[in-house]
């Protein structure tokens, strides 16, 4: 099947525990791919993950880059950072067309009929068979330990019942039973709240000035769910959570906690990838390449990681890469490949934005009577501070962070906030005390038009196939996406006037970094539209598994990592299941055995705050 050497790691595994197995190899390090290892690890199973990108915080691995001193305080300078973190996925080549360019300089050569593509046109997602109008322009990627998770906005809303929500079950008291269970899990494992802006001027200003609203009073306006808790003594920041809070205080120990198996992350190693038995044609191989290595060397550094269960969690755009450069499928015009569903029927979320400045009346009524004590006493300490300050706002007051969510009448997902994105800074036009972001999310039906192919003969800058999109939105979500700007609108008019050159807009397709769809699971009803059934477990296969984003199956208009992580608990315990040696063909409900964890007495209860040795027990 292979003669790759092996991986280094096997060398530590087999001195530890006298093994030469993983028990389970995962491709990726974000919440999604932390959420297989913790699980799997603290039920004494040797694990191996797989990181293409860096680690940024060796005492923190997968931290949220936000939680550092600068961007708590200037939160537009995160921006930047965002900017940087992703990579484009498809640039159309008409992108690199300047027509004020010297007529002396080098310019694209035009496309000839048949012929092979110029590999260096290709560089930073260039892709010469991208077309402009049906491209998810804005789409990106984030490699690094943590993934995207590094700096998300943490907002972890559930899935609509009966509009985003998949069926698992058509039974809907088993199917809400199953749901309520994960979703419980999931917020305990994140570290979900919905409290820690309470005590925020600004964001009860906002959230009372909507929920008072003729327009918005019975569309359950609400504090947006994020993932994070508040430093003690009500500071004015707040510790966002990432991948890091999944993996735990645990995961990293060595030698490892009482009952946890081995495990090791291999940052800067690349998922080449995965190879078959010959005979059983089951995945038991990942071919990795240490990037840095290679680098230095100046040669492909090549190893075999060996498991016997592998999971591919690496995002809804590498996911699907990594099972089409192993020969699975999802090639442009492919022949008859084992997985012929692989990024086909791919959703993605239409996004309206503003900015607007406070209105005059709001900002009024912060001085007046009437409001708590904690706010009463802050406007005074900071009039007291700052005497000639004309905005009554403390300075430090903590952003709003309020949540419209989606309605069957309304199928659309709000966050009215301030927050960083890779867009949307003020600059130092107005006091960004005042400023508030409307960010309007609508939702897409996967059809089989709307796809994510990869190409045979062109390779990203890590030598994994190029992808290609070929989306455009349907007649009735389009005419949703518009009716959303309307309510966008409304809600911008009842808080204040818009920031210029932050009018109302779309933003470029793919900008909300929501792509699902790629890896979509489904019952085996289903199979000849999905690619994995809801134990995660890719059809045809019985040791691969895929996870995150890309295997919603559903349009969905929230954020979906909450989701994602549902899935990913299930799934774990079809792989401990399937490593004891037990049939996992069906679909069964998660057992309550499977979620002791989540009672606090438990010893591996999350501790959210105990990352950071602040342990003042947990909300």
């Amino acid at each position: 099947m292979s003669d790759l050497p092996t991986h280094p790691v096997h060398e530590e595994l087999l001195k530890e525990n006298g093994v030469q197995l993983f028990d389970v190899c995962i491709v990726g390090s974000g919440p999604i791919g932390a959420t297989y290892a913790r699980l799997l690890n603290q039920a004494g199973y040797h694990i191996c993950v797989l990181e293409l990108g860096d680690m940024h915080d060796g005492q923190h691995p997968a931290a949220h880059l936000k939680n550092q001193v600068h961007y708590q305080k200037d939160i537009d300078a995160f921006v930047r950072v965002i900017q940087g973190a992703i990579s484009p996925v498809s640039v159309p080549q008409s992108s690199m067309v300047i027509p004020e360019m010297d007529p002396a300089a080098w310019r694209p050569p035009p496309p000839v009929q048949g012929s092979d593509i110029d590999q260096s046109q290709i560089m930073h997602g260039r892709n010469p068979k991208q077309q402009i109008q049906n491209n998810l322009g804005a789409e990106g990627v984030t490699r690094c330990v943590g993934g995207m998770a590094t700096h998300w906005t943490c907002a972890t809303p559930e899935f609509l019942t009966g509009v985003e929500r998949p069926e698992i079950f058509a039974d809907g008291d088993t199917d809400d039973r199953e749901w309520k269970k994960l979703y419980d899990a999931a917020r305990l494992l994140i570290g979900t709240s919905s409290a820690q802006f309470d005590q925020s001027i600004r964001h009860q200003t906002v959230l009372t000035a909507l929920q008072n609203s003729d327009r918005f009073k019975n569309r359950d306006v609400k504090p947006l769910p994020l993932a994070c808790h508040r430093l003690p003594n009500q500071s004015p920041y707040v510790r966002w959570h990432s991948a890091e809070n999944v993996y735990g205080e645990k995961l990293f120990q060595k030698p490892p906690a009482p009952g946890h198996g081995f495990f090791r992350l291999l940052p800067n190693t690349a998922c080449a990838r995965l190879l078959t038995n010959d005979v059983t044609n089951e995945v038991e191989i990942a071919e990795v390449r240490d990037v840095v290595q290679t680098m230095e060397n100046g040669a492909p550094c090549i190893a075999a990681i060996k498991a016997k269960v592998f999971v591919v969690a690496a995002g809804a755009v590498a996911t699907p890469q990594l099972l089409a450069a192993s020969g699975f499928g999802g090639m442009r015009d492919q022949q008859s490949p084992r997985c012929p569903n692989i990024g086909v029927r791919i959703t993605e979320q239409a996004l309206a934005f503003c900015q607007i400045v406070l209105r005059q009346d709001l900002v009024d009524q912060v001085c007046d009577s009437g409001h708590p004590q904690w706010w009463t006493d802050r406007v005074a300490a900071h009039k007291a501070q700052f005497p000639n300050d004309p905005i009554p706002i403390p300075v430090q007051d903590p952003e709003p962070q309020v949540n419209i969510p989606v309605q069957e009448n309304f199928p659309w997902h709000a966050q009215i906030h301030r927050d960083a994105f890779s867009y949307g800074d003020t600059g130092p036009r107005i006091d960004p005390r005042l400023v508030v972001d409307l960010r309007f999310f609508s939702m897409e039906d996967g059809c089989s038009t709307n796809r994510m192919f990869f190409e045979p003969n062109m390779f990203d800058r890590y030598l994994l196939p190029q992808a290609t999109f070929e989306y455009i939105p349907s007649v009735k979500r389009a005419q949703e996406a518009s009716d959303m700007m309307a309510d966008m609108t409304a809600a911008a008019h009842i808080l204040g006037g818009y920031l210029p050159g932050s009018n109302p807009q779309f933003m470029t397709p793919g900008l909300a970094l929501h792509l699902g769809g790629t890896t979509r699971v489904g019952l085996a009803a289903d199979e000849d539209k999905t690619v994995a059934d809801f134990n995660s477990r890719v059809w045809g296969f019985k040791t691969l598994f895929v996870a995150g984003n890309g295997l919603i199956p559903t349009p969905f208009a929230s954020n979906p990592t909450l989701t994602s992580m549902c899935l990913a608990i299930r799934s774990a315990y079809t792989i401990k299941e399937l490593l004891e040696g037990r049939t996992v063909d069906d679909i069964r409900e998660t057992p309550e055995e499977w979620l002791n964890w989540t009672n606090k007495k438990d010893g591996n209860y999350p501790k959210h705050r105990v990352l950071y040795k602040i342990d003042i027990g947990e909300e």
